[in-house]
């Protein structure tokens, strides 16, 4: 399975890079309206934001509605290996991290005392190379956000959110990866069925 999934991410992150800028602008605003639409989100008090890198979908106009409502907004970074969530605000700054994505940077006991704990979200918008409409999603190979997304309570709702192209039919699927409960691309939006986060 390992070499099929190899494979997809290839292509997938190929086609996402021919991408222009333009492309990613107009597309991005468009998923991210959608994602506005969902309930969900809109309802969210504590929000999980990734920072894009590579290409992927642009999280900008989340992040700015989600603190203009007054949510918690929450962006990801490693550490030592594991993924965690530090709250976005003012005390925060700015710098590449694993892979040369843009994570928090914050002294350490500053950091404490900013990180959000998985059971604390409402919302957590997951970037990733590929998805499906039964809501598998095909990530950077790490398994980062399986396993921060075990942690989450199960009210908790994860979108995947992504460009059109990178919708495929039918992912394969490992006991380890956590189920998406929407796809929303920059064309429509999926509920998922729902699947074991097991």
């Amino acid at each position: 399975m390992g070499g099929v999934k190899a494979a997809l991410r290839q292509s997938y992150l190929k086609r996402r890079k021919q991408l222009s800028a333009e492309q990613v602008c107009i597309l991005s605003q468009k998923a991210q309206q959608r994602v506005l639409a969902l309930l969900a989100f809109s309802a969210a008090r504590t929000v999980g934001l990734y920072a894009p890198h590579g290409n992927e979908v642009d999280t900008g106009l989340l992040s700015r509605f989600a603190q203009a409502t007054g949510a918690v907004v929450a962006s990801p970074r490693v550490v030592h290996g594991t993924m965690e969530f530090v709250r976005f605000d003012s005390e925060c700054a700015w710098q590449p991290g694993m892979f040369g994505i843009l994570e928090p940077s914050l002294e350490t006991q500053l950091a404490r005392s900013c990180q959000v704990a998985p059971e604390a979200f409402d919302v957590i918008v997951v970037p990733g190379v590929a998805f499906d409409p039964a809501g598998n999603r095909l990530g950077y190979g790490k398994g980062f956000y399986d396993r921060f997304l075990a942690q989450c309570a199960p009210e908790c709702v994860f979108i995947g959110l992504a460009y059109d192209f990178q919708l495929e039919d039918k992912l394969p699927r490992e006991a380890h990866d956590i189920a998406l409960d929407y796809v929303v691309t920059d064309a429509k939006s999926v509920a998922c069925p729902a699947l074991s986060r097991a």
